[in-house]
C-alpha cells in the first residue's frame, strides 16, 4: 500500500522557477527525505540520480580526468571498487558479487562487462549510449509510476534534440536513438521537416520553437521550463504521495541548478557542443547522459 507523507509535503517550502535564492537546499531536503520517508521510498528517491552516477562510472572507466559528476550520490570510490571486482569477475565467473553492489541494476554490469571484455574500450560514446538505452528500459518497468513517466519523458526528449541536431549538423544520428517506438521510427526514416510527427508531437513542437532561438543558454533554460511544467501536469491531483515528493526535488534539482549557474554557461555549453562535434560523432552536451538531470 503507497504511504502518504502529510507532514513532510506540507512543511516543504513552495518554490517557483522565477525564484533567485533557494530557502531550502538540496543538502536540508536530503536530510528530511532519510527521516521522513521509508526505506523503499527512499530507494525511489535515489533513482533519480542513476543517470548522475553513470556519468561518473565513465568518466572513471575512460580515465577523462574529469572531477565526479557534481549530482552523483555514489563516491567515485565506490565505483572503481566496482569496476576492479567487474575486471576480476571477467577471470572468475564464480566469484560473489559483494553486498554493496547487488542493488545495482544488471543492466549496469552487462554493459560494463561487455565494455571491459573487449581487448581495447569500445568509444566511450558507445558505452554512454548502452547505458542510457539500460536505464530508460529499467525505468520503463519501474514500480513508480513517477519514475516511469519521468525517464520516459526525458527519453522522448532526448530523441528529438538527437535528431535535429544530427540533421543539422549532417551526422548520422539513427543509431543512437534510444528505444523501438514509433517516435524512433520517425525520426529515423523520415525526411521530412518535422520527422513526419506533425502538430500530434507536442513536445516536438515546443523543442522546435526553442531549437529555433540560437542563444543556447536560452535553450537550455527553457527545456527545463517544459521539464517543470510536465512535473506540475503529471502530479496535478497528487497531493502527499511519494510522486509529489520526487515531483518537488526534481523542480529542486532544476531550480538549483540555475541559481548556482555560472553567467559565462551558455557560451562554455557551445564551445562544449562544438568541440564535441569535432570528435567523431561525439554528440552535443544537450543528449550526453550527464544532461539526463531530473
Amino acid at each position: 500500500m503507497n504511504q502518504d507523507y502529510f507532514y513532510f509535503i506540507s512543511g516543504l517550502p513552495n518554490i517557483s522557477f522565477e525564484d533567485n535564492k533557494l530557502s531550502y537546499t538540496l543538502e536540508q531536503f536530503w536530510a528530511d527525505a532519510k527521516l521522513q520517508l521509508n526505506k523503499a521510498d527512499y530507494a525511489t528517491l535515489e533513482t533519480l540520480h542513476l543517470s548522475a552516477d553513470l556519468d561518473t562510472l565513465l568518466r572513471i572507466l575512460y580515465k577523462t580526468g574529469k572531477d565526479p559528476h557534481p549530482d552523483s550520490l555514489l563516491p567515485p570510490e565506490y565505483w572503481e571498487d566496482y569496476l576492479s571486482f567487474q575486471r576480476q569477475f571477467l577471470d572468475n565467473k564464480n566469484l560473489e558479487l559483494p553486498q554493496q553492489f547487488k542493488n545495482l541494476p544488471q543492466f549496469i554490469a552487462e554493459t560494463i562487462g561487455e565494455a571491459l571484455s573487449k581487448e581495447d574500450l569500445q568509444p566511450i560514446l558507445t558505452t554512454e549510449y548502452q547505458l542510457v538505452s539500460g536505464l530508460y528500459k529499467w525505468t520503463s518497468t519501474h514500480s513508480n509510476a513517477f519514475i516511469r513517466k519521468w525517464f520516459a519523458y526525458d527519453a522522448h526528449l532526448r530523441n528529438i534534440l538527437v535528431a535535429i541536431n544530427g540533421r543539422k549538423f549532417n551526422i548520422p544520428f539513427a543509431e543512437f536513438l534510444t528505444g523501438e517506438d514509433e517516435l524512433v521510427e520517425n525520426l529515423s526514416k523520415s525526411h521530412a521537416a518535422d520527422f513526419g510527427l506533425g502538430k500530434e508531437d507536442e513536445l516536438f513542437e515546443s523543442l522546435m520553437r526553442i531549437y529555433d532561438q540560437n542563444n543556447i543558454l536560452y535553450r537550455e533554460r527553457n527545456y527545463d521550463i517544459l521539464r517543470w511544467k510536465w512535473i506540475d501536469n503529471q502530479n496535478f491531483f497528487n497531493y502527499f504521495n511519494l510522486d509529489r515528493v520526487l515531483g518537488y526535488y526534481c523542480k529542486l534539482r532544476i531550480l538549483s541548478r540555475w541559481l548556482k549557474a555560472d553567467p559565462n554557461l551558455g557560451k562554455e555549453v557551445f564551445h562544449d557542443t562544438l568541440n564535441a562535434m569535432e570528435n567523431s560523432f561525439s554528440f552535443p552536451e544537450e543528449f550526453n547522459i550527464k544532461s539526463i538531470r531530473k
